[in-house]
């Protein structure tokens, strides 16, 4: 039988399916499915030697496990990987996704690393309790700024304005009544960071008491069990790097480099990768 590369254009509600041979001839679709049959969709007309491809997306993960076990391999890709060999200026659904079939007959196209289920868990965690650091800081700033427009200075004996036991204070702020609604919402929204961080961080823990892998990362200067977990999960398996260089890439803390001719020069870290 022969293998159909099958390139999958994902979208919120549907997604559009476009086959083609080694060929690059035409032996599917287009179709477009609705997400509400997608799992009756997979059953009926994909294929156990079907080699798949779809783009990196919010719900990439979730149609991966969907499409794994019923076809021979689901490859997935960065997007600018994408954009960087095909040069379109009018892309509708149906062209994505002959693109990408096409791209991936012919072998063209770089894959990016599928993470196992624990894996992706940790990073979700990780990235959920960013979210509530970033919103508790967002929050700081604007009571700050507040503070700053008005003039008003604070207390000195304090070392967290913030503190729960100063909401009688910023009650008390000589502002317009506008500003202390901003107020009391800035400081709800700090409370509730507060909360979701926290449970955030009780699963990582929980997370890192079950893995081996931490003790040994914790031994490190500066390393706990948060941190531990935390690098961990955007590691996934060591043993995809076959030296520490292409580690140290994939974290984006390599030094740039540029080197032409008689020309050598080595720049701040990339900060390009996890």
């Amino acid at each position: 039988m022969t293998v159909r590369y099958i390139g999958l254009d994902i979208h919120k509600r549907y997604l559009v399916a476009y086959g083609v041979n080694r060929e690059q001839e035409q032996v599917y679709g287009p179709r477009r499915v609705e997400y509400s049959r997608l799992k009756t969709w997979i059953q009926a007309e994909l294929r156990p030697d079907d080699e798949v491809v779809v783009e990196m997306t919010t719900n990439t993960w979730h149609m991966v496990d969907l499409l794994e076990p019923h076809v021979g391999s689901v490859l997935v890709v960065h997007p600018p990987e994408v954009k960087s060999i095909v040069k379109a200026r009018v892309m509708t659904d149906k062209k994505a996704a002959r693109i990408l079939a096409r791209l991936h007959a012919a072998k063209l196209l770089p894959a990016v690393w599928v993470p196992p289920k624990e894996v992706r868990e940790i990073r979700s965690l990780v990235a959920g309790r960013r979210r509530m650091v970033s919103l508790g800081v967002r929050a700081k700033n604007a009571l700050h700024n507040i503070l700053h427009a008005h003039h008003i200075e604070t207390p000195e004996v304090v070392s967290d304005i913030f503190h729960p036991d100063l909401t009688d204070w910023w009650a008390s702020l000589p502002i317009p009544s506008l500003e202390a609604i901003r107020v009391a919402a800035e400081l709800d929204n700090i409370a509730f960071a507060q909360r979701q961080k926290a449970r955030f961080e009780m699963a990582l823990y929980q997370l890192a008491a079950k893995d081996e892998r931490v003790p040994l990362l914790a031994q490190l200067p500066g390393i706990g069990a948060l941190s531990a977990i935390t690098i961990l999960g955007a590691i996934g398996t060591i043993e995809r790097f076959p030296n520490a260089q292409k580690l140290v890439g994939y974290a984006g803390l390599g030094a740039g480099v540029h080197s032409s001719g008689e020309s050598h020069r080595s720049g701040r870290i990339t900060k390009t990768g996890r």
